[in-house]
């Protein structure tokens, strides 16, 4: 009798400007796996309730421009949804979002995903600094982040995946170099060598945060092509 692998999930959350797209985004495509990310789906939503403006652009919602509004909320909604909808037919995939919500993480469960949560974090100055960047642009959201950011109502433990993940890993892109991705890789293979080794599908329960400790467990080169299987 065939058993199916359970799918790997990795969750990429933290404060936002500590640089969670750019992560999600490489860690997707280094393991070939689809990348959904809650930004993305509430630029959709708000285009699908948008009219075109007197100069010719795009006029969306006034609650669109609204951090953690309305819109912020739908499309929390509509990512778990999706999430549900991938992991219960075995897909593996890379979700990006600031907070790993209750929400999204007891389904993730129940779909007998096993969960692997990164955390991104940064120094405050450079956090500071990417902000306001982003503010400067003139973006009505950026300029509230970094409003929330400069009152500390921003803190790293808001951020912090809850328990009940299988692992954790911990990237800092504060060096603003290339995104390393080989520690978060090597977690992965860490989750599908435990499951083969514990002998197919096994009841997910929730399991302590833990750091990973990939020395020894990936190469590069090594194949993650479990990974695509449905």
């Amino acid at each position: 009798m065939l058993v199916r692998e359970r799918p790997v999930v990795v969750v990429v959350c933290g404060c936002p400007g500590a640089g969670k797209t750019t992560i999600a985004s490489a860690t997707a495509g280094r393991l070939g796996i689809p990348f959904l990310t809650r930004d993305e789906i509430k630029t959709g939503l708000g285009l699908s309730s948008a009219c075109v403006a007197e100069d010719g652009g795009v006029r969306l919602e006034r609650d669109f421009h609204v951090a953690g509004g309305p819109f912020s909320l739908r499309a929390e909604a509509v990512m778990v949804d999706a999430v549900r909808l991938l992991a219960a037919s075995g897909v593996s995939l890379v979700v990006e979002s600031s907070v790993l919500s209750h929400e999204l993480l007891a389904v993730l469960l129940a779909c007998g995903t096993r969960v692997l949560a990164v955390h991104v974090v940064a120094q405050e100055a450079v956090i500071g600094r990417r902000l306001a960047a982003r503010a400067a642009e003139g973006g009505g959201i950026d300029q509230q982040l970094l409003s929330l950011f400069q009152r500390g109502e921003m803190k790293r433990s808001i951020f912090e995946p809850p328990e009940g993940v299988d692992a954790v890993v911990e990237i800092d892109t504060s060096d603003e170099g290339v995104p390393a991705t080989e520690t978060i890789v090597a977690a992965v293979i860490a989750l599908v060598e435990s499951q083969r080794a514990g002998g197919g599908m096994r009841p997910s329960e929730p399991a302590r945060n833990h750091r990973v400790q990939p020395a020894g467990i990936w190469r590069p080169g090594q194949s993650v092509e479990s990974l695509r299987r449905s």
